[in-house]
């Protein structure tokens, strides 16, 4: 006779809030943590076998186990306050959020973003692990990442492919985490090192999964790798620029010489620092024309001149360069 196997503990299993077979149950339990929704059998005359595991980071993050056991249809609607990394351990799941939908997998999650209508189906045995991140503390998190105010909704891609090795700390780290937690080793809510690995959660998503932010901001992660003498020397040409500056001013602001400023700009910039100084410029006429483009405004002539651009013919030559287009053609046509 075969002695009887013990069944593997559930992830999160010390952290559970209920088990149920009732549909009603399970519903209202869950939106205690996510938020109200519609749920559905998709196979009717099935029993449902729902449980639902939590453990709290710090105050802005969670780790999530929840299961359904047979094939179920889920409506949020929109998450508003909260946004989800979502991973099938098994199975799968339809997803669709606003105007995307993917297939997730174990190797496969998905990331709906608040401000997009969810709608989800996930598969018979399809049990998830979830990472439930406050969407305040995630945006305020991504303003100190750029060093800039958001002017848009943050909206993830829906797919995150978890084999990517760009996201390999990330997936790592919630494993650990997940094994940190399942060894009942939790870490204290309040203290300072959840709340470091809250933050460093957050940041690592927000470097690795891709979103409308991602190029922003790997261009303000490649600029904290410069030195910072070029860093200030940039800043104050950029907070200067309608100024007529000159290489020795720039120096004397940051502290430096001519040569050693030089030099800088040219092994970690790839330009010197007169050369950064046009190209600004250049953009921020471009900008201002684009603003008043076939409207009201100042013409071609008085923007450039108002950024240090004095002769007209180098002028329009310089911007056609970088911008493939005449200045005039930027501003709606109209002449210099």
């Amino acid at each position: 006779m075969e002695a009887a196997t013990t069944p593997l503990p559930l992830p999160l299993q010390r952290y559970r809030l209920f088990e149920s077979h009732d549909m009603d149950e399970a519903r209202e339990s869950v939106a205690r943590v996510f938020c109200p929704h519609k749920l559905l059998m998709l196979r009717p005359r099935t029993e449902l076998d729902a449980c639902h595991h939590s453990a709290r980071l710090h105050r802005d993050v969670s780790l999530n186990y929840v299961q359904y056991g047979p094939a179920v249809q889920i409506d949020p609607g929109y998450l508003q306050d909260f946004f989800l990394l979502q991973i099938p351990l098994r199975g799968g799941a339809e997803i669709r959020c606003g105007g995307q939908q993917v297939d997730a997998s174990p190797s496969l999650a998905s990331l709906p973003s608040p401000t997009e209508p969810l709608t989800m189906r996930w598969a018979d045995d399809s049990p998830h692990l979830i990472v439930r991140l406050a969407r305040p503390a995630l945006l305020s998190r991504l303003e100190s990442l750029l060093q800039a105010p958001l002017r848009q909704q943050l909206v993830f891609d829906l797919g995150v492919p978890l084999d990517n090795p760009a996201l390999a700390p990330l997936v790592h780290f919630i494993d650990y985490l997940r094994l940190t937690l399942d060894a009942g080793n939790a870490l204290q809510p309040g203290a300072r090192l959840a709340e470091h690995a809250e933050e460093y959660l957050m940041s690592s998503l927000l470097m690795s999964a891709s979103h409308n932010y991602s190029r922003a901001l790997a261009g303000e992660a490649q600029r904290s790798l410069l030195p910072r003498v070029v860093r200030r020397a940039q800043d104050y040409m950029a907070a200067h620029a309608e100024q007529p500056l000159s290489l020795a001013d720039v120096c004397r602001e940051v502290g430096c010489s001519a040569r050693a400023l030089q030099m800088a700009f040219r092994q970690h910039a790839g330009q010197g620092p007169m050369e950064f100084l046009r190209e600004l410029r250049l953009d921020k006429v471009r900008a201002e024309l684009a603003a008043s483009a076939g409207g009201p405004g100042s013409g071609v002539r008085e923007v450039a001149q108002k950024y240090g651009f004095l002769h007209l013919g180098h002028f329009a030559a310089q911007y056609r360069a970088r911008f493939g287009e005449r200045p005039s053609e930027t501003r709606g046509a109209r002449a210099c």
